[in-house]
């Protein structure tokens, strides 16, 4: 593909991912409107925001596994339709529970626009080039995540909350379009489709009843408690159980071999570590400013703006200095002790 091409599929990949991020982000800073007006409760509250991070948890590996296995681009397009369908049907929601089982179904397309987004920038583009443009799509995600807090507040006091579900449809159908008529990948022969379904439903209630202790813990129950022993275990047996499974299966969701390269366990831990920091600040520094401080949902989303600058700039900066050096590990360092 010449330059242009990769530009422009590239233009419709990050719009996928910017959408993936903006489902998640954008409802932060209008969370305590929404639960007000749906007459919900403080789980609710959690739950509206823990049902999506749920199910993208548990989706991305399971999505990157199909990546393997059959066509990408009608993937990335049938989890930006998800995303689309759950959005709609998330602005139209009259209780919680129909928010909160919405917020789960776009937590399914976040999942597979995030791992398919990067599968297919590493498809596109070689290793060396590589750096300047995931500093593009970091750039894109840290606006997404962090900008999302200022639009939803923006949006909130103004037309109103729902519109917070609908303001993403509109890049999510443009992002179909663009990759339909952009993005032309090379044909693969056909391989018959085996997922490892054992190993699906272990790594996702494992994940699963990880995410629910840290929900619950602290508020339905304490940190040292029984419930959170009994949690805990679970998680840590039916994790278990899937690093058994998946040694044994013959195409698994997350092959173990991966852990054995030191640098890429490194890299999850540092993203992981990113994220926690990132995703904690965007979602309740907002709840935090409006219960305690007596702000406004635009007065709170302002707050992000610092973060917003911060992330954008380092990751065009830092991926452009990757692809002209060729070294990432200074920066890493770097970046790691200014977020510290």
């Amino acid at each position: 593909m010449t330059h242009r091409e990769v530009v422009e599929a590239l233009s419709g990949i990050l719009l996928g991912l910017f959408v993936s991020i903006l489902a998640t982000s954008v409802v932060s800073s209008s969370l305590p409107k929404i639960v007000s007006d749906l007459r919900g409760s403080q789980s609710s509250f959690t739950w509206v925001v823990t049902a999506t991070l749920l199910t993208t948890t548990v989706s991305t590996p399971i999505w990157g596994k199909l990546a393997d296995l059959t066509n990408r681009k009608v993937l990335i397009q049938i989890a930006l339709a998800i995303t689309v369908a759950s959005s709609a049907a998330a602005g139209l929601s009259h209780t919680t529970a129909e928010l909160i089982t919405m917020r789960a179904f776009q937590g399914i397309g976040a999942g597979g626009l995030t791992a398919l987004g990067t599968v297919l920038i590493a498809d596109l583009i070689s290793p060396r080039e590589r750096g300047r443009y995931m500093g593009l799509m970091g750039a894109v995600m840290g606006v997404g995540m962090i900008g999302g807090p200022l639009l939803g507040g923006v949006i909130t006091d103004g037309p109103g909350w729902r519109w917070n579900f609908f303001v993403g449809i509109p890049f999510a159908i443009a992002a179909v379009v663009v990759l339909q008529r952009t993005l032309h990948l090379p044909a693969t022969p056909r391989r018959r489709v085996r997922l490892d379904v054992p190993g699906a439903l272990l790594i996702s209630a494992g994940v699963a009843t990880l995410l629910l202790w840290v929900t619950f813990a602290g508020s339905s129950f304490a940190w040292a408690s029984w419930q959170t022993a009994a949690m805990v275990g679970g998680a840590v047996a039916l994790l278990a159980l899937a690093v058994w499974a998946e040694s044994r299966a013959s195409e698994p969701i997350i092959p173990l071999h991966l852990f054995r390269n030191r640098t890429l366990v490194l890299a999850v831990i540092s993203s992981m570590s990113v994220g926690v920091a990132l995703f904690g600040t965007s979602v309740f520094l907002s709840q935090y400013m409006q219960v305690a401080r007596d702000k406004t949902p635009t007065q709170s989303g302002l707050l992000t703006i610092p973060m917003v600058v911060g992330q954008l700039v380092a990751s065009m900066a830092g991926g452009r200095l990757v692809t002209r050096t060729g070294r990432y590990k200074t920066l890493m360092t770097i970046g790691g002790v200014v977020l510290t």
